[in-house]
């Protein structure tokens, strides 16, 4: 198991790897070493460098480009979260989807478990969870509302449009 962090201009994103397939990522280091531990509890995580691709990938992003994410991911949840996170995956850079958009798209009318799914969602800004926000409200973001709002805003997501948050 690898841990590796990136200085993002945003705060400090801490990594985690599991034969070489992201399993978590955050900005907070020790809500990361707790999961892990929790979910793979059988293997040590030493501290490593940041896969290139991935390093670039992340560079792009907080450089304001648009990346496809195609870095491989192995995701620890139920089916149920799993199907919110991979729909989560399709909304595009600088776009937003809400916790009813999500539902309909995975046939689930179960509006608060998606929410814990995605307040669930192991994997910040690759699976980018900053873009679900409430039919009327901005949502939470489980490294804090401000990085919600600057993450939006790096992909130009204009909030106006949709409530004023």
């Amino acid at each position: 198991m690898l841990h590796s962090i990136y200085q993002s201009p945003i705060g400090t994103l801490y990594f985690w790897f599991e034969d070489e397939k992201l399993v978590y990522a955050s900005f907070d280091e020790e809500h990361g070493k707790g999961w892990v531990s929790k979910r793979i509890p059988d293997k040590t995580a030493r501290m490593g460098t940041l896969p290139a691709e991935l390093e670039g990938a992340l560079a792009a992003y907080f450089s304001g480009r648009k990346v496809d994410w195609t870095f491989p991911l192995k995701l620890y949840g139920t089916p149920f979260q799993v199907s919110v996170w991979r729909e989560i995956q399709n909304i595009k850079h600088g776009e937003v989807s809400t916790y009813k958009q999500i539902g309909a798209a995975i046939n689930s009318k179960a509006y608060r478990a998606i929410g814990q799914a995605v307040g669930a969602n192991p994997i910040s800004v690759i699976i980018p969870c900053h873009r679900v926000l409430g039919t009327n409200w901005l949502g939470g973001y489980g490294g804090g509302i401000n990085r919600k709002r600057l993450l939006l805003e790096l992909e130009n997501v204009s909030l106006a449009p949709n409530f004023f948050a």
